[in-house]
């Protein structure tokens, strides 16, 4: 139900006593009372019956004649309704309908699988109905302040007019989402770019102290800096949904929406980030991989063939060859596969001794090595022979720098995708970001990471 604030309502009463005076302000409170709740400041709700509210109603000389007949008696209902409507057009009562009421009554079929609420999953499948040409949807947008903006101009393939633009509120989201899938942009150094290009200051050597003697100069010494530029990429993904939308499941399309688009954003970004090798496959991003090839600072080798093969003194190699100020930081991790860790890190852990049964059936929430987080990322090849990376290891916020140029766009089409004969209709997003690996190490010193190869 609305609620108006007794500060409001004293207000409202008033006004209908200058104008019709009490006869007004009975018909006022009535019509008032069966429409609203009745708050206090604190947005309690206050009994009727206990309202003492005094209004001086105007002067017998200032109050109009009223007739005590029906007709009278409507006439003056009907000017205390356009009265009432007159102050909420004006926003004077506040007394705005939330919106809540509207996804607590929507339905949802089983439970979210990827937005944390029904209102964002609600908000979300509104928009894309509205996007999708839905006018109730589209005239629900516009009520409670969520744009439908169409990106003009944009040739993508699918729809020439370049699809919507999403909202804020949904963009933050999607990145949500895309940091819960995802690992990479989780853990490196995320920066907002406003523009298609940017470029960070880095510093490459730092001044240098020196002993000064009896009446000596000191020697000059000069920080260095390098620049990191990123340059964003544009990345696209498309996929389908089912034609049979409608208000009985706009949360579900929100939720089921979202999640496609999130998930195969954060795959691919992944992908980018530990793969890359700057061909158009990866739109020109050179990840971990391609960046660490030198075998003395940049990758440890285990001197084995297969998983099963890899001893402790083996990883130990790799883990000392971490720079000290890279290591003492809390954003040290292990990046590997579900099948590197069980077939290297847990074989080891467990082969060592001292695992209680509770560790056996329960497992780990949080698996570690050497007191080291392990993030699971699957875009880690898991093939073994001589040469094969199969973990890193280090801090990918010092590392990497990942540009997100914040700027998403989604278009739908029943065609593409055979999506008129298949009764469905495709969905696009596209996204704009950049990674740059910058401080990996070289062929003279060690950088933040160091991968592990057999």
């Amino acid at each position: 139900m609305k609620t108006m604030n007794l500060s409001d309502f004293s207000t409202c009463l008033e006004k209908a006593a200058k104008q019709k005076g009490s006869a007004g302000v009975i018909a006022q409170k009535a019509l008032v009372l069966e429409n609203y709740m009745i708050v206090d400041e604190a947005g309690m709700a206050v009994d009727p019956s206990s309202l003492d509210i005094v209004i001086k109603a105007a002067s017998p000389a200032e109050t109009p004649e009223v007739e005590a007949d029906a007709a009278s008696a409507e006439a003056i209902a009907k000017s205390v309704r356009k009265n009432l409507a007159q102050e909420v057009l004006t926003a004077n009562l506040h007394v705005r309908a939330e919106v809540g009421k509207d996804w607590e009554k929507a339905r949802v079929f089983g439970s979210l699988k990827n937005l944390k609420s029904r209102e964002s999953a609600y908000k979300f499948g509104r928009w894309a109905l509205g996007a999708l040409g839905h006018q109730k949807s589209a005239d629900w947008c516009k009520a409670n302040g969520i744009s439908l903006v169409r990106m003009k101009g944009h040739v993508e393939g699918i729809n020439s007019q370049g699809g919507f633009t999403v909202p804020d509120e949904f963009e933050n989201e999607l990145i949500t989402l895309r940091e819960q899938f995802g690992v990479f942009r989780r853990n490196a150094r995320v920066v907002a770019m406003s523009s298609d290009v940017k470029r960070i200051p880095k510093r490459a050597s730092t001044v240098t102290a020196y002993f000064v003697g009896e009446a000596s100069a000191i020697t000059e010494s000069q920080q260095a800096f390098d620049q990191v530029q990123l340059v964003a990429k544009k990345l696209g993904v498309v996929t389908t949904i089912s034609s049979e939308l409608n208000e009985d499941n706009v949360v579900n399309l929100g939720d089921d929406l979202a999640g496609e688009i999130a998930h195969a954003f954060a795959l691919k970004e992944d992908d980018c980030g530990f793969n890359g090798d700057g061909t158009s496959t990866y739109g020109g991003i050179v990840g971990l991989d391609a960046s660490m090839t030198d075998t003395t600072y940049q990758t440890a080798d285990m001197a084995q063939t297969s998983y099963a093969a890899v001893t402790l003194a083996n990883l130990t190699v790799g883990l000392r060859k971490l720079p000290a100020w890279a290591s003492q930081r809390n954003n040290v991790k292990i990046y590997c596969s579900k099948n590197a860790y069980h077939g290297i890190f847990e074989r080891l852990a467990m082969g060592a001794g001292g695992v209680t049964a509770a560790e056996m059936v329960n497992g780990i929430a949080q698996p570690r090595f050497y007191g080291y987080p392990v993030e699971f990322t699957q875009v880690i090849p898991v093939s073994e022979g001589d040469g094969a990376e199969f973990a890193y290891f280090g801090d990918l916020s010092l590392g990497c720098y990942f540009g997100d140029r914040r700027q998403q766009t989604v278009a739908f089409s029943d065609s593409a995708l055979n999506a008129f004969e298949q009764d469905e209709i495709a969905v696009r997003g596209t996204q704009r970001f950049d990674i740059v690996c910058a401080n990996v190490g070289s062929s003279t010193a060690a950088g933040a990471l160091i991968k592990f190869v057999l």
